[in-house]
């Protein structure tokens, strides 16, 4: 290679992809301006701050939005903020700004205050203040500014975790009685009303947003939301929004990772030269982020259940699909006992064996309703290919140590 040879690797970029049109859509820091599956916590937090609206400056309101990671919280937020200061001024007449802190970066009283005081006036001197020399000049440049604050503290749980309950508290407290600072805290810790000051804490326990986990279901809504967007007519089907909406379901209803999951898919698919994205790029992808059962795991399997593994992951790699019926998946197992001479379960008994691997994680199964009756759908947590690798190489390890004669 050429002194200063890597000038082509540019070459692509900005023409026509196979794979993205708009990869940025997948990332956790765009917002959509709807958010589906949302509604009723934007209602919510529309209704608790309408008294800052309709009698600004009387009280100091404050909200807890308390969920698990990638359910919503700080997207429905950032939403929130964007139409509340639009609709205070446009609506109301009243200057509402927006900060939004990220404790997980601003751990103490002091960071937090500066990070507000520079936001709102960059020019503002503050080194050699205290943090309620800071606080009380945030609250001078709003009263002399005649504007309000919605200060949101994301990820609260930091913040408290290094400063204690205190920092919350000197930061809610509103010497001069003006109501300029309304506050959402956010945190996904269940324990947090435990850990704060009786005076907010009452507060809170009446102002609450709770974010429930989605479903997969629900989660195939905001893929199917931000696929035309973010990929090529064609490069996404069904199957590929399927199978990331049940993995990120599995993994404790998590947006941010079944959107992180279609992107990577689509990464993989792209560096391999092709035009569309397969189930399977899912599951290897999803393997990358959450770690893949080692061989240890695998080998502490009991032969049948290791035999059912291998038949269903065969099955949904000659598939292509997402997930295959019950009886697809048993007229592999049977191929597969045949080809290690292993004797067939009865049907209940591999329905049985199904379960159980469901329970240990392998498998997720949804019932699909047709005019026949219902069919159980079978889909795989891991990479179908992987698995299949590792497993035939260990049943035929033990296969060989079967077939050694006793030691004399």
């Amino acid at each position: 290679m050429s002194d200063g040879g890597y000038e082509h690797l540019f070459d692509e970029i900005g023409y026509s992809r196979k794979i993205f049109k708009e990869e940025a859509v997948l990332f956790p820091d765009y917002v959509p301006s709807y958010l589906p599956h949302r509604d009723s916590q934007m209602r919510d937090l529309v209704n608790f701050f309408r008294v800052s609206l309709e009698s600004p400056g009387k009280v100091s309101q404050k909200v807890l939005c308390s969920g698990r990671v990638g359910v919503g919280k700080t997207a429905v937020t950032k939403l929130f903020s964007s139409i509340f200061t639009k609709e205070a001024s446009g609506r109301f007449g009243l200057k509402f700004r927006s900060i939004s802190i990220d404790c997980r970066k601003e751990r103490t009283l002091y960071s937090v205050l500066q990070a507000i005081i520079s936001s709102l006036d960059p020019y503002q001197p503050y080194k050699g203040f205290s943090a309620r020399d800071i606080h009380r000049m945030v609250l001078e440049h709003l009263e002399n500014d005649n504007s309000y604050l919605l200060l949101v503290l994301d990820e609260v749980d930091y913040l408290i975790d290094a400063s204690g309950s205190d920092a919350v508290y000197e930061l809610t407290r509103d010497e001069r009685g003006s109501g300029r600072i309304n506050f959402i805290f956010i945190s996904r810790s269940p324990a947090l009303m435990g850990r704060l000051d009786e005076s907010t804490k009452s507060t809170l326990l009446h102002n609450q947003v709770v974010f429930p986990p989605y479903s997969a279901a629900e989660l195939r809504d905001i893929l199917m939301q931000r696929v035309p967007q973010a990929f090529q007519r064609g490069a996404v089907d069904d199957e590929v929004v399927t199978q990331a909406a049940s993995l990120g379901a599995s993994s404790g209803g998590d947006a941010r990772l079944a959107l992180e999951l279609l992107w990577r898919a689509g990464k993989r698919a792209e560096a391999e030269g092709r035009s569309s994205v397969a189930p399977e790029d899912v599951r290897v992808v999803f393997g990358d982020i959450e770690g893949v059962p080692n061989e240890e795991e695998l080998l502490s399997l009991p032969t049948q259940s290791a035999i059912t593994l291998l038949a269903v992951a065969r099955a949904l790699i000659s598939s292509g699909k997402e997930r295959i019926a019950t009886g697809e998946a048993e007229k592999e197992y049977l191929a597969v006992c045949e080809e290690y001479g292993v004797e067939p379960r009865a049907h209940t008994a591999f329905w049985e064996g199904i379960q159980s691997l469901k329970g240990l994680g392998f498998f997720s199964t949804e019932v699909k309703v047709e005019r026949k009756g219902r069919t159980t759908m079978i889909g795989m947590n891991y990479s179908a290919i992987g698995l299949q690798k590792v497993l035939e190489g260990l049943l035929k390890r033990g296969a060989e140590r079967d077939e050694q004669p006793p030691a004399a």
